[in-house]
């Protein structure tokens, strides 16, 4: 396609970026290792991938129909209805912007070569900011893509409306993260922008669930009133949602109407085109910090001394992992995630506090957290060792250091369970000695299948989900669940919790390799 375009246009280079970014949403890792899923793998992922197109397209053909022969009411609650779910997707769209900004800026690494090269620098801010927006809304024109078409061909060409809604969310949503990343850039330094960019994108698109769980939040017991609908319904009394309010600007570009259409587009490209103008010098330099300050320098004052190796090799190794697990800024975000997910499960245990079976449940929930938390930390100390060849030639005993690189994986993993396990033992303390043991065995059996079955890659394919074998992952994740039955049957006061509890340690040592087949397998 890069052919068709003269060589340093604005086309050809918004070609190039397309390609780098469908390369980025495909599945090659980056390091040229090659893919650790094997031919069934491979088969399945494309079975699973078939499925999820067609389910979208069956229901997009199926929806179409619907509108085809029902058209959409000009309605306070459509109002409402569309004026919601805009901004939830605005939230997922701001989400996936300010990823894609902290990665022009530090992933990429090539913006100061492009900002060097004979290309005018207007023309590469601006084609880097339009990729941004395309590459984040790609996804969702084409789910809604079945929709439109079956509509439009049923004599509905008014949902045609719907792709400048999206088109002016997408580009809000990439004007915004683009100044949020650059804020950040500004107020704390190239350095901590990464990490906190990648907290703020995780924590942004983690807040689409905790809405999706206010009725759940506020709803009252024995049928009462909540007050999340006391909220609708007074908005709607108030006259908030009517269709030709401010509001009803959404529901009335997807009812035919030209000129809503045009204020929604403009909405995201005015606020989009300003950004890039105004920003363009200052993208220019962020990149270019970023360049030169990606690495600690050399030169400062090193913190540790000789001292940190008179401990012995289990507590520099220990020390060390945690210091690289700190730094790592994707696993503090996916962190922070799982725990902003846990509140929800805590609002549940806290309205189902004298239910013996809402304690249960819950317990379960908290069991496969900390086996998932301790797989993840395990994959990361053991398998994505950054220098395994320097490890495998130093004079130290790799038994003993895994055994330190397990025990790092876990002190984190337990630390953070214990937040779920002091509500717990608040709400139930018997209960929480038992949820504490199951925590335990969880996360040991998830930390020695990652041991035993070690699959080096590179901690980007963290990231990437490719983290080894989808058998080993899948035989890990039925441990996990095996444990958090036991527990939950436990909790209840049945007795069958020790046949799961017993098949989940068969499962493990079926999982054990000797440190010779392993040490083998990963050379």
């Amino acid at each position: 396609m890069m052919r068709l375009f003269p060589a340093g246009s604005v086309p050809w280079l918004l070609a190039h970026e397309m390609r780098l970014g469908w390369r980025g949403m495909g599945s090659r890792p980056r390091d040229g290792t090659k893919k650790p899923t094997g031919s069934i793998g491979k088969v399945v992922l494309w079975l699973l991938a078939a499925i999820g197109i067609g389910a979208v397209v069956l229901g997009g053909v199926s929806l179409g129909f619907l509108a085809g022969r029902f058209p959409l009411p000009r309605t306070e609650m459509v109002t409402l209805i569309l004026t919601g779910g805009g901004l939830v997707l605005l939230t997922l769209l701001l989400s996936q912007t300010i990823n894609m900004s902290v990665q022009a800026l530090y992933e990429r690494r090539d913006l100061d070569l492009l900002l060097s090269s004979p290309l005018r620098p207007r023309v590469v801010l601006t084609v880097r900011a339009i990729a941004i927006a395309l590459v984040t809304g790609v996804l969702y024109i084409g789910i809604v893509t079945p929709f439109i078409v079956t509509a439009t061909l049923l004599g509905r060409p008014e949902w045609l409306g719907l792709y400048g809604l999206l088109a002016g969310l997408t580009l809000l949503a990439a004007a915004l993260g683009m100044v949020l990343t650059l804020a950040l850039f500004a107020a704390i330094g190239p350095r901590k922008t990464r990490t906190v960019a990648q907290i703020l994108g995780g924590l942004v698109g983690g807040a689409v669930f905790l809405a999706s769980q206010a009725y759940n939040f506020t709803r009252g017991d024995d049928g009462e009133t909540t007050a999340l609908t006391n909220a609708y319904q007074n908005a709607l009394a108030g006259g908030a949602f009517q269709p030709d309010g401010l509001l009803g600007w959404p529901l009335r570009a997807v009812t035919g109407d030209l000129l809503a259409v045009s204020v929604v587009t403009l909405a995201g490209l005015i606020p989009f085109a300003l950004a890039v103008v105004a920003l363009g010098p200052y993208f220019a330099r962020a990149a270019a910090g970023a360049a030169g300050n990606t690495a600690s320098p050399r030169n400062k004052a090193l913190r540790g001394s000789d001292s940190d190796f008179a401990d012995g090799l289990h507590r520099a190794m220990v020390r060390k992992e945690l210091r690289l697990l700190a730094r790592d800024p994707q696993l503090i975000s996916q962190i922070l995630l799982r725990l902003l997910y846990l509140l929800p499960l805590g609002f549940v245990l806290y309205r189902n506090a004298d239910s013996l079976g809402g304690i249960a449940f819950g317990a379960g929930a908290v069991v496969i957290m900390a086996g998932q938390l301790a797989g993840s930390f395990s994959w990361i100390t053991l398998s994505a060792e950054d220098a395994p060849d320097l490890l495998a030639a130093a004079p130290i005993d790799r038994t003993a250091a895994d055994r330190a690189k397990l025990t790092a994986a876990l002190i984190p993993t337990l630390a953070l369970t214990a937040l779920a396990l002091a509500g717990i033992a608040w709400l139930a303390p018997l209960a929480a000695i038992v949820v504490f043991a199951g925590c335990i065995a969880s996360a040991v059996s998830s930390g020695l299948i990652n041991l035993w079955q070690q699959a080096p890659a590179n901690r980007k394919a963290f990231n990437q989900q490719k983290r080894g074998n989808w058998f080993v992952g899948l035989a890990e994740f039925l441990v996990q669940t095996l444990w958090a039955a036991a527990t939950g049957m436990a909790v209840a006061g049945w007795t069958w919790g020790g046949a799961a509890a017993v098949v989940a340690v068969l499962i493990t040592l079926m999982l054990r390799r000797s440190p010779e087949r392993r040490y083998a397998a990963a050379q």
